[in-house]
């Protein structure tokens, strides 16, 4: 028997493994780097694909973005030289404030009533934003699908459900946060389009980084812009005609806090302006003003001189939203006051609080009909002559509001500076009953229908 003779070191005492011979170790080791150059090149290659997937993601999509400029631009010149369906060069986008069950025995306008062929689009309103998806409550649904059966009879009418709206602004900061809370609120978008067969989405979130306190409110502004970009992107990848629209403020105090307005021109079908609450009886402002002046009357100076439609028209057109996207918002309602001397009856009078008609404020155009018929002799009826809007005073109620004179003479400006059309707020408010009267050729809607008649050149 031949005993091979080995040396132990110290060391191999402790680990017995050790005791090998040097070939041994040596192949092992060469084996050992050789595994770990192939994993250090297996990562390498998986770095590089991963840069080079990004890079060629990065160019892909600013491809897409130049191309949707072009895209955007070219809709701009088509919608120019194609009329709307039924002879229309402008849209008419009515609001319609849905009815509810929380006022049994109220007389609330039906879908039913509405006529269909006086819009040419429908925003039904207002969803809510719940754990950051579309809320809808039960009997929304059925109101929902009452309206689109409106488009059984003019099947060029385009119904949207608008979400948000003044009061129901919770929600937004929340589903805006970031990129998954987003998607997350875009798969509800396109289940609520599809499921209710509606063609688009409005948002009317009262407002971006303004107002309310939160935790997100720094980013706000640049999340807004990327929600609009992500729900247009996501239309354009399903290859859906969906339409995008949003309801944005009138003051620029707000819209400079607020919106990246070039962000918006490129991702929506066009921007309903809230050109009307111009001026409301608060214990800030405790004296009379139009709600929705066309222009700025004479003595008002600085501030003041920007709260009416032309100036923020002309305000969005510099901060870069194409013309032919401005919607300017029309509405049917007035605003009432109480005057603290009821023979100081200008505008921009002191005054001590809400006035009796209507509802903290606010008033629908036929219960100032019936007022006006009831008070004719004892009411003063005044059409200021630079902002083009009517108010009427008795006693001490004063009342800032739209009638077919001042609403025509908006649709004209609106034909004149060839914007894209009148938004409607709201169907609502306006006389859906026919309780007016001296309107020729208009019992129902007079101020909707003298919008309309108006954008149509008649």
């Amino acid at each position: 028997m031949v005993f091979k003779k080995i040396q132990i070191n110290k060391s191999d005492y402790a680990n017995p493994i050790n005791i090998e011979n040097c070939a041994e170790r040596k192949g092992h080791r060469r084996r050992c780097n050789m595994v770990l150059l192939g994993i250090l090149l297996l990562v390498s290659c998986a770095f590089a694909a991963l840069l080079a997937g990004a890079l060629l993601l990065r160019r892909r999509e600013a491809a897409l973005q130049v191309r949707y400029r072009h895209l955007v631009a070219a809709k701009s010149l088509y919608y120019r030289s194609h009329p709307l369906p039924g002879g229309l060069s402008q849209v008419v986008s009515c609001y319609y404030d849905m009815p509810t069950p929380r006022r049994p025995g109220a007389r609330q306008l039906l879908p039913a009533d509405i006529h269909p062929n006086l819009c040419t689009h429908i925003n039904v309103a207002f969803a809510q934003i719940k754990d950051k998806k579309i809320f809808l409550e039960g009997y929304q649904h059925q109101v929902i699908s009452d309206v689109v059966k409106l488009k059984e009879i003019n099947p060029n009418l385009k119904v949207l459900l608008s979400v948000g709206g003044a009061g129901n602004h919770g929600g937004f900061s929340e589903m805006v946060f970031n990129h998954t809370c987003r998607k997350t609120f875009i798969r509800s978008i396109k289940y609520t389009l599809k499921n209710l067969t509606l063609d688009g989405i409005d948002l009317d979130w009262e407002f971006p980084v303004v107002k309310y306190q939160n935790d997100f409110g720094n980013r706000e502004r640049q999340h807004f812009s990327q929600l609009l970009r992500e729900i247009r992107m996501e239309y354009n990848r399903e290859r859906r005609d969906y339409l995008l629209t949003v309801a944005v403020a009138a003051p620029q105090i707000i819209v400079d806090a607020a919106y990246d307005v070039d962000q918006i021109n490129l991702y929506v079908d066009f921007v309903n302006l809230m050109t009307y609450d111009f001026h409301t009886y608060t214990k800030f402002t405790p004296m009379t003003g139009l709600n929705s002046p066309l222009y700025p009357r004479a003595s008002e100076q600085l501030y003041l001189a920007t709260l009416n439609t032309n100036y923020t028209v002309e305000m969005y057109k510099t901060k870069g939203l194409d013309p032919f996207k401005i919607v300017v918002g029309i509405p049917t309602y007035g605003h009432t006051f109480t005057l603290v001397n009821r023979d100081n009856t200008k505008v921009g009078s002191p005054a001590v609080g809400f006035g009796t008609l209507g509802e903290q404020g606010f008033v629908n155009y036929p219960d100032i009909c019936k007022f006006l018929n009831k008070f004719q002799n004892e009411s003063t009826i005044k059409m200021d002559e630079d902002a083009k809007v009517p108010y009427f005073f008795k006693n001490s109620e004063w009342v800032s509001y739209d009638n077919p004179e001042s609403v025509i003479e908006k649709a004209k400006y609106i034909r004149r500076n060839n914007l894209r059309g009148a938004m409607i707020y709201s169907l609502n408010a306006d006389d859906y009953d026919g309780k007016c009267s001296g309107v020729e050729g208009t019992e129902k809607f007079p101020l909707a229908f003298s919008i309309k008649n108006t954008l149509r050149g008649m």
